[in-house]
């Protein structure tokens, strides 16, 4: 095969990627000879593609031809997942000590630790404080889950329903909520065997009849129908065979000898996941983000470490806006010892949040007051959230809080919930509460209580527009006493519009050339001539990650080239030029 057939095809498996078809960019891949590929950045594109599929010995393959050109932290990580997935113990081992040294504070070294130690069989008490050191970093509820039900296998009663309370309590609702709560009833004796047993039948049941109705149709169907579903089916391995040799009794027969192994605890994990699972999965929900740190398992590409502070978002805002509360900022940062751009770059543009933040970060950090408690003002989609994740990320990193974890919760879930029963679960984090103006006296009278019984070691942050939450002070006011550190969120002006663009763009470490200043400028004003005011900021935002992808495939197209003709550093991958900037504009 040439190498511009191998170029084309390299662009549609980027397209098919960033669609999420995994499986089709599978195929296509399967046609191109890999070892005429000599590109790091298609090897590392294709080895997620196999990542993806689950075809591990031949990601592990495109990960040594890498890890010899390049031991970069987003190799090392794939290396570990690989090498997990292939269960090869010993290549886990060296590459997470090495993934460590590269990346010492990501999360993902537990979940990597859990997973390796569990390939090994280790003690259920070497599992549990893997998941529970993540847990103290990063609350995900679906290692919350797990971790509850490793309690359940050691036969740890009381944690294992402590832990099932704490994720209900998070959480709220979603799948794995649901989860906890059959586990929880389970193990306190609220529902029996029988009780599962038979919701497990009715789904059965269901299934079933749906698996004749569709043979039925399929009856139908020419042969080139049939081979086409039969490409395109997914199998459910966790589901009960329902095959045409299976009538529904076996099934039934098959579900009783499941829920008879998961009432009975091994030493291996049992079949208590998919029994549970099972039965969750008949009554979950779409989980609707309670704790807004918690990522998913589910296998994405890691991005490479922050850059230095040579970035030009640096440059962007010292140079264009540079003035006294901007030079406060520096100074308070160079003394705690932290990057503001970095944590705060997302606003440090914009003027009046300038003067806002330093005074309050100013008053946080004062050796006089403990007072961590915020208000953040402002119109819908105007950042509230974000800059609430700044926060928090700024208090753990000056040691004002232990963790960066955040709970956001709206007023009136709240209202519907015993705070202070939460108590050690909130410690050193920080509470974002939506639509602060709902919360009832009761309410807050136990947030007031929360906070005194802390002193210091819980930040809550109210989100709200400013005529509401001048409602709530005239209501109660020692909130206004409490909450002293308050940031407005102003309309934003074209000026400020564009700033985040060009923020957008620079603290993803992109750049861009000269000739696409005046385009992006023009795409920006036009979206604030088409869009309501809420929508704008997110628009934007859109706009620039379409320039982004449009650069990623020009640069997947032009780099096999430039390799082959010795002249790669005639291309700037990470720039963005006038032609990226064609997309349509969504309003």
């Amino acid at each position: 095969m040439g190498s511009y057939n191998i170029i084309v095809k390299t662009e549609e498996i980027r397209r098919r990627v960033q669609e999420g078809d995994y499986s089709a960019a599978q195929k296509i891949m399967d046609t191109i000879p890999l070892r005429k590929v000599k590109n790091i950045a298609d090897l590392g594109l294709f080895t997620d593609i196999y990542i993806q599929n689950e075809r591990y010995d031949e990601a592990m393959e495109l990960l040594n031809r890498i890890y010899k050109k390049s031991k970069t932290r987003r190799t090392l990580y794939q290396m570990v997942y690989a090498s997990i997935g292939r269960k090869n113990i010993a290549d886990a081992e060296r590459f997470l000590a090495e993934y460590e040294q590269a990346a010492p504070n990501d999360f993902n070294i537990y979940i990597f630790r859990y997973k390796i130690d569990k390939l090994k069989k280790e003690p259920y008490i070497i599992l549990i404080d893997s998941l529970k050191k993540l847990k103290n970093h990063t609350y995900m509820e679906k290692w919350a889950y797990e971790l509850a039900k490793l309690y359940y296998k050691a036969e740890m009663e009381k944690e294992c329903i402590r832990e099932c309370s704490d994720l209900i309590l998070w959480f709220g609702e979603g799948s794995y909520v649901e989860k906890a709560k059959i586990l929880k009833a389970y193990y306190s004796g609220e529902v029996d065997k029988d009780e599962i047993i038979e919701s497990l039948k009715n789904r059965a049941m269901k299934t079933s009849e749906a698996t004749d109705t569709q043979s039925q149709e399929d009856e139908q169907d020419t042969d080139e129908d049939k081979a086409l579903s039969e490409e395109d089916k997914v199998l459910d391995e966790e589901s009960p065979d329902m095959g045409e040799d299976n009538d529904l009794s076996t099934v039934h027969e098959t579900i009783e000898d499941e829920i008879e192994d998961a009432v009975s605890l091994t030493l291996h994990e049992g079949p208590e996941d998919r029994v549970l699972d099972e039965l969750a999965e008949n009554v979950g929900k779409d989980v609707e983000e309670f704790m807004t740190t918690g990522q998913s398992d589910i296998y994405k590409p890691p991005t490479e470490e922050e850059a230095g502070t040579d970035m030009d978002i640096y440059k962007f805002i010292k140079t264009e806006n540079k003035n006294e509360d901007l030079e406060k900022l520096e100074k308070l940062a160079e003394n705690l010892g932290v990057d503001i751009y970095q944590i705060f770059g997302n606003f440090l543009h914009v003027v009046s949040i300038q003067k806002q933040l330093a005074r309050c970060l100013e008053l946080i950090m004062s050796k006089h007051t403990k007072s961590v408690q915020m208000i953040i003002t402002g119109a819908p989609c105007s950042g509230k959230t974000t800059l609430a994740k700044d926060i928090a990320i700024f208090l753990n990193r000056t040691g004002k809080l232990k963790t960066s974890r955040i709970a956001k919760i709206s007023a009136i879930k709240l209202n519907e919930i015993d705070i202070l029963s939460m108590k050690e679960e909130l410690r050193n984090s920080c509470l974002v509460i939506e639509n602060a103006s709902d919360l009832k006296k009761p309410t807050i009278d136990k947030l007031l209580e929360l906070i005194k019984y802390f002193h210091g070691e819980i930040a809550v942050i109210f989100e709200e527009n400013k005529k509401n939450m001048n409602k709530v002070f005239r209501q109660c006011p020692k909130l206004m006493e409490l909450f002293k550190n308050r940031i407005h969120l102003p309309a934003y002006t074209e000026e400020d519009l564009l700033g985040f663009a060009y923020s957008y763009i620079f603290l993803r470490e992109y750049k861009i050339q000269p000739l696409a200043h005046s385009v992006l400028k023009d795409g920006v004003r036009k979206i604030i001539e088409s869009s309501e005011k809420e929508k704008r900021l997110e628009n934007i935002s859109k706009y620039v990650q379409n320039a982004m992808t449009s650069a990623d495939l020009r640069t997947g197209k032009q780099l096999p080239k430039l390799a082959a003709e010795g002249r790669l550093a005639d291309v700037d991958v990470l720039s963005l030029l006038p032609e990226d900037f064609t997309y349509e504009i969504t309003t």
